[in-house]
Formats: C-alpha cells, sequence, structure tokens
C-alpha cells in the first residue's frame, strides 16, 4: 500500500495524516492476522518529507521457554525521513529513506519496523518457569515427576558448597 505525498511540495497542503490498518503478507501476516495499525503526521522538508508516529498491533508468538503460543502487544514509535536526494540502490547505507516518486511504501515501512521490534527469545511472561529438561513437563502447569536431584557433574564442587552453606 502506497501513500502519496506529492501534494505536501505544493503551497496549500503542510501536512497529510496517516489513519491506517496496514495487512501484512507472508510469515509477518501470520504473526499478525489483525494487521498493523499506523497513526502519524507526513511534513514536508526540503528535498523530501518526514513521517512521525506510531504503528501498533498484536503478535501471535510462542514463548521461548515453555513453548506456549501467547500474543505480544507492540507499540513501535515512527521517526523516519524520506528524501528524493537518496536513490533506490543508497537506501541500505543511508539514514534517509529514499523518497521514489513522492510515494511512501506503508507496508514495507511497517513490516521493517515490525520486524526489527521481533525479540530474539519472546517469553510469555517474566515469571515464565520454562519446561523441564528431562521430561519436557511445563513448569506452569506444575512440578514434573522427574528425580528433583538433576545437577550437572561439572558442576559437583558447587554443590557441595551449596549443601555447606545451607547447613549453616
Amino acid at each position: 500500500m502506497k501513500i502519496s505525498v506529492d501534494p505536501l511540495f505544493h503551497s496549500d497542503v503542510q501536512t497529510i495524516e496517516v489513519e491506517q490498518l496496514v495487512r501484512l503478507s507472508g510469515e509477518l501476516g501470520l504473526r499478525y492476522p489483525d494487521g498493523a495499525h499506523m497513526t502519524a503526521t507526513i511534513s514536508h522538508i526540503s528535498h523530501g518529507v518526514h513521517m512521525q508516529g506510531t504503528v501498533g498491533g498484536v503478535e501471535r508468538e510462542v514463548c521461548a521457554r515453555c513453548l506456549e503460543p501467547f500474543a505480544r502487544p507492540t507499540n513501535i514509535e515512527i521517526s523516519e525521513t524520506f528524501s528524493e536526494d537518496v536513490g533506490k540502490d543508497e537506501d541500505f547505507y543511508s539514514e534517509v529513506s529514499p523518497l521514489v516518486d513522492r510515494s511512501i511504501d506503508l507496508t514495507d515501512l511497517v513490516s521493517q519496523l515490525l520486524e526489527v521490534d521481533e525479540p530474539i527469545a519472546p517469553v510469555c511472561s517474566d515469571r515464565c518457569r520454562g519446561m523441564c529438561g528431562s521430561c519436557g513437563t511445563n513448569l506452569n502447569l506444575g512440578p514434573c515427576t522427574c528425580a528433583q536431584n538433576n545437577d550437572d557433574p561439572r558442576l559437583a564442587g558447587l554443590a557441595r558448597l551449596r549443601d555447606e552453606l545451607e547447613k549453616m
């Protein structure tokens, strides 16, 4: 979805207000089935435009600790400058995005912002206890039936020190 910013280059228009639901495709579309909502103001600057606003949505995730699905709300601030002086091939190396044909591809912009916001290891809650390393039981639902002594033999010295300190 592209939005034309050409009216900003004429004297009668000062800003363009954007309030748009952006539907995503591919993997992002699966993670954001309800799309992402963008609210922004676009204003004219020398040789381009500047966009200020937010993008928000609810992402479907799988917890890295317990492997349970959960919903993660996102809210990302937008402060993006687009310039006619930057070519498409310079996009990767520039801090300013190219303004091609005086239009902005909202889907591309939102996709990039959501990908950057993606956590490396999403967790459903700070209190998530994860899974038992032996039997795979979700420890958030209750204790597992595995033997409680799962000490790593490489840490046996530290385990003895722990036991001694507990006796004190």
